[in-house]
């Protein structure tokens, strides 16, 4: 039987599971963008505020209205929810639609982005910087049939509401609504 010291005890470095940091990271990112869809709930108390936070508000008001938002595009939060299809990999599907279409958001993070690289250090959920994202686009009149889909490794720290926004468009340009499908007359 080895006996222990509590010095040395206390020096010992543990660590969570790579599959917990990828779950802490997953989760992050849903609440994140969750909260893009939350209805901001204006101040409509009266209170004398600083000329130069009046100024802020107001640079951070246009800046906002200078962007393309959620509810300019029609798009509304069905779902999100985790998922663990694979053994390798963590998953979120986010799941998007607007009146023609359904979009499907997965964010996928592989459990080899969360192996501890040093013993010796302290490892947490924000060494995890990549992941791997599949942006589908489903026909809502069709039966839910399949239109389109991208691709992409991204950094954790570029998903935002504009980068959501710009796979929509991108989406949308490269598999647009009305393709005219290939017919054949014959007589």
């Amino acid at each position: 039987m080895k006996v222990i010291k509590f010095g040395q005890y206390i020096k010992e470095n543990l660590h969570d599971t790579p599959e917990e940091y990828v779950k802490i990271a997953l989760k992050k990112i849903k609440n994140k963008i969750e909260s893009f869809f939350e209805v901001e709930n204006e101040e409509t108390e009266e209170e004398f505020i600083k000329m130069s936070d009046a100024l802020k508000k107001g640079k951070k008001k246009e800046k906002e209205k200078s962007k393309i938002s959620f509810s300019e595009l029609g798009l509304e939060l069905v779902s999100s929810e985790f998922s663990k299809y694979s053994a390798l990999s963590d998953n979120l599907k986010v799941v998007l639609s607007d009146d023609q279409f359904r979009y499907d958001l997965i964010v996928i993070i592989p459990l080899e982005e969360a192996k501890i690289k040093d013993v010796n250090s302290d490892s947490s959920d924000k060494d995890i910087k990549k992941c791997y994202i599949k942006f589908k686009k489903y026909s809502i009149d069709k039966d839910f049939e399949l239109v389109g889909q991208l691709n992409k490794n991204v950094e954790i720290d570029k998903i935002s509401q504009d980068f959501i926004v710009e796979l929509k468009i991108e989406l949308d340009e490269q598999f647009p609504e009305d393709q005219e499908s290939l017919e054949i007359e014959t007589e």
